[in-house]
């Protein structure tokens, strides 16, 4: 299992809650380090699987060419959105219309990210940036690990322990997005969170093979 160059910034992050405020400043900062990586080869098309009220969308990326926006909640406000599950949303649209995909999921965002792996494959020298925002550490705690990222891993055994291995288990369910878009990890930002939750905010840039 391998680890790709990382800066680490400090963050605290809160209970379940929409952009909870001792974590906005670390999801802003990688935000804009992915859109201001993406500025300087072109226009940024961003989808938004987990949109919510728009503090992201105000913060950084209504300063994109264009954003698209899904929640299970309507949204009252100037965005483009879908007011659906974001997983059948994904199935459905054309992925290659977006260049910067943020998954700002309260738990597990893989389930998403294995959706997208799927369907958006990269030529190669193609860039695309993956902002997530990754809870599983309060499944592994339990002993276990969410589906997606079992079967990303191809880790099927339930123990207690899993937090040992955290990184390496995160490390090896990028690596296997990689695979499957014919990608690599140009840039990494990361953030981790130092309440119990220890959630953590990871931005790519993937180029393609």
């Amino acid at each position: 299992m391998g680890y790709f160059p990382t800066e680490l910034a400090k963050a605290s992050d809160a209970s379940k809650a929409h952009n909870a405020p001792a974590a906005r400043n670390a999801k802003i900062e990688i935000r804009e380090r992915v859109f201001n990586a993406f500025r300087l080869v072109g226009p940024v098309h961003v989808f938004d699987a987990f949109a919510g009220g728009g503090e992201m969308y105000r913060a950084v990326w209504n300063n994109a060419a264009s954003y698209v926006g899904c929640d299970k909640e309507r949204q009252r406000d100037e965005r483009t959105m879908f007011c659906a599950d974001n997983r059948r949303v994904m199935r459905s649209i054309d992925l290659r219309a977006f260049n910067v995909f943020d998954l700002d999921a309260f738990g597990s965002p893989f389930e998403q990210a294995t959706i997208l792996a799927a369907r958006r494959v990269l030529k190669p020298g193609e860039l695309v940036g993956l902002v997530l925002t990754d809870g599983s550490s309060l499944t592994m705690k339990m002993g276990a690990l969410p589906n997606a990222m079992m079967a990303l891993t191809n880790i099927r055994s339930h123990m207690a322990g899993f937090m040992r291995w955290r990184d390496d288990i995160l490390g090896q369910a990028l690596l296997s997005i990689c695979k499957h878009m014919n990608a690599k990890i140009a840039h990494r930002w990361e953030a981790q969170g130092k309440t119990g939750a220890m959630v953590r905010y990871v931005g790519l840039v993937l180029e393609g093979l």
